[in-house]
């Protein structure tokens, strides 16, 4: 019997990018009928806004974009096959079925919407800004800075550390939930929930605190983390090792429920105990997730009923949403009888504002250099800068009156660490009188 012959071996197709950094061709395969491998003909329709590839036609086959997620594209001919398997599909169903889900349970009211064009009202937005300076709704909510540091976390943490604005930061929410008595590291019952927890760092150091307190007589804790992102590196595992070094026991040790979840969807009641009594926290609740998250305590009648307090260290109001914020109605009375635009247009600009206080100064840029903001808006960085803070203050003044009316009387805003160590300082913080 004669041996197979062996089939001659083909020329490798390989992908025609070059990276100029690399100074060399992707080393990929691409298919015979494309130019490029599939990475690279998605990263050149990125940067050519997709005129190469949204709607181009390459060996007789046209690619489009997804229609669950139009930053990246597909073959159209694949287009059903791809939607089944897209990974944008699988996460928005990732949890039908559970107990905790209920489709945008905790959004806002307002259904209806208005496309705003930003550059056509910013003028006008400025000049109502700059009126609403002395507004008495303003005025009366202050907001001082309370820059705190709790004894274990100097003693145990910040003093180890090159980089210490994280820790310092912790360091002062943790210390304010303890003057304020919104954390009683002593209390049989009381449990935590961490909202937009990633890692659980924060929640980490917090349980540290909480066990050196009780140390003596250690207590069981449960510790609630939410987050809708998959994170590496996450300090779940750290919880028992932490506690037991603490306590120097090994029979109590906290319990730790992560849920992978938007927050607009979390019916969090059917997670909790009647019998307990809950602390809500986050560092750097990014955006429109704290007004989620606010709706989602008033939505869950055993969480709002045994809510010993919260503490929630807002940020990225530049991404807020004017359907989902909690208290749309201060606004529209805030800017009633003022001006034209309407609360869309108002809030859409609000929120473009609100990075002025944020984005930081190019090098050498002083507060009397001129910015041009639109062709007819120009201010100096330094006016730039107290509209954005001033636009930040109205967003979080709606909160707070919000929280106010809907959880307790006992609630507070304040700068919890210093400009130097972060710009997003500003934390709003409720005791409950349960």
């Amino acid at each position: 019997m004669e041996p197979a012959l062996k089939k001659p071996k083909t020329e490798r197709l390989q992908c025609n990018y070059y990276n100029p950094q690399k100074s060399r061709q992707c080393g990929m395969t691409r298919r015979a009928d494309a130019e490029y491998c599939s990475e690279h003909i998605n990263l050149l329709k990125k940067q050519e806004g997709g005129a190469v590839h949204a709607g181009s036609i390459q060996g007789g086959r046209e690619r489009v974009p997804c229609p669950l997620d139009p930053h990246h594209t597909v073959w159209k001919d694949q287009l059903k096959r791809h939607v089944k398997k897209c990974n944008t599909n699988k996460l928005a169903h990732a949890n039908d079925g559970q107990v905790f889900y209920s489709c945008d349970m905790n959004r806002g009211d307002v259904i209806e919407t208005e496309k705003v064009d930003y550059q056509e009202c910013i003028g006008d937005a400025v000049k109502l800004l700059q009126e609403l300076r002395d507004s008495p709704e303003l005025s009366a909510v202050e907001i001082p800075l309370s820059q705190k540091c709790n004894e274990h976390m100097q003693n145990s943490r910040i003093n180890e550390l090159h980089n210490q604005k994280h820790a310092i930061q912790q360091s002062s929410l943790i210390q304010n939930m303890l003057d304020c008595d919104v954390l009683n590291p002593l209390s049989p019952t009381q449990d935590y929930l961490e909202f937009g927890c990633g890692r659980a760092e924060f929640s980490r150091y917090l349980n540290q605190v909480v066990y050196t307190a009780c140390k003596d007589e250690p207590r069981q804790i449960t510790y609630h983390l939410v987050d809708r992102g998959s994170n590496r590196m996450k300090f779940d595992s750290k919880f028992p090792t932490d506690t037991q070094e603490i306590t120097g026991q090994k029979k109590v040790v906290p319990a730790i429920r992560r849920v992978k979840i938007d927050i607009k969807d979390l019916k969090m009641d059917t997670q909790l105990s009647p019998e307990r009594t809950y602390v809500a926290l986050s560092k750097h609740l990014c955006g429109v997730a704290t007004d989620l998250t606010l709706r989602c305590i008033v939505n869950n009648p055993v969480f709002k009923q045994k809510l010993d307090g919260l503490c929630i260290a807002m940020c990225c109001r530049h991404v807020c949403d004017p359907r989902d914020y909690v208290n749309a109605e201060f606004i529209k009375s805030l800017i009633a009888d003022k001006t034209t635009l309407s609360y869309f247009q108002f809030f859409t600009c609000l929120t473009k504002m609100c990075s002025w206080a944020t984005s930081g100064r190019r090098p050498g840029m002083g507060d009397s250099d001129v910015v041009q903001i639109t062709d007819n808006v120009s201010m100096t960085v330094e006016q730039r800068e107290e509209l954005g803070l001033l636009a930040r203050k109205i967003i979080d003044t709606g909160r707070y009156n919000w929280v106010k009316k809907h959880l307790g009387e006992d609630v507070r805003l304040v700068r919890y660490v210093d400009k130097d160590i972060s710009l997003e300082n500003v934390a709003l913080i409720l005791r409950t009188s349960r």
